[in-house]
């Protein structure tokens, strides 16, 4: 998706804003235990962008790191929480974020994509997915 404007974002309390100015690369509908434990839901999404088009305009001293696994760093706003940014050390040029936190429908008039399902061998048994998206079993 080529961004006509950039498209802004924000944890829950408001403590940390973002900005994307360039394109989206990917939008992936995660269904890992990881990460269905860490956003308390049944998949998680998540987008790419190019690390330098993802600017942190406020609170970045707000974020706290935690490492769900060696190479996955996730950022969270200390105090209300909220999941924003995924460092992957084998992506160091991508930052993943979470495209619930940008401020709708505003920003992204348009879904990005290729949006696709990824670990679906590890997703909820109950869950349907009856969409047409592509689905992988692993990454």
């Amino acid at each position: 998706m080529t961004n006509t404007k950039p498209i802004t974002g924000r944890c829950q309390c408001g403590a940390v804003r973002y900005k994307v100015t360039g394109p989206i690369q990917d939008l992936y509908h995660c269904h890992c235990s990881m990460c269905r434990r860490v956003h308390g839901t049944v998949f998680a999404t998540y987008a790419t962008v190019g690390r330098n088009y993802l600017v942190i305009e406020q609170g970045e001293d707000n974020l706290a790191i935690f490492d769900s696994s060696k190479p996955v760093h996730r950022h969270f706003c200390k105090t209300c929480g909220c999941q924003l940014f995924i460092d992957v050390d084998d992506t160091p040029e991508k930052r993943w974020f979470m495209p619930g936190t940008c401020d709708w429908p505003e920003d992204m008039r348009e879904a990005p994509g290729p949006i696709e399902h990824i670990f679906v061998g590890s997703k909820i048994p109950w869950l349907v997915l009856d969409d047409h998206l592509p689905r992988k079993e692993t990454a």
